[in-house]
């Protein structure tokens, strides 16, 4: 019985961490909301998704520098889970201008 519920538990975990890729495209104008939870799930989202959600790196490149701390963080994180070229050139440059508005 206690394996069965494990076994379930599991499953759920891992299919709630898979990518809904016919959702690419809705998330990635949720990216636009004026809400933060709605940009932060949205960027959750196309995080889960790797390199599939490679056509919304450019919008998440702008979250980088959004007002709210929390959305540039998932927005690093969804770019590094897209792990593109260009997503890590991007992400790249995002740390040089970081380190270069420190000093």
């Amino acid at each position: 019985m206690k394996a069965d519920v494990l076994l379930i538990l599991t499953s759920l975990t891992i299919l709630s961490a898979c990518c809904d890729a016919s959702k690419i495209q809705e998330n990635t104008k949720k990216l636009y909301s004026s809400k933060t939870s709605e940009i932060n799930q949205a960027l959750l989202d196309l995080a889960k998704c790797g390199d599939k959600a490679e056509a919304a790196t450019r919008k998440i490149s702008a979250l980088l520098y959004h007002e709210n701390v929390g959305i540039q963080s998932s927005a690093a994180y969804a770019l590094r889970e897209i792990d593109t070229p260009e997503a890590r050139k991007i992400l790249d440059r995002a740390q040089k201008n970081r380190e270069k508005n420190r000093n």
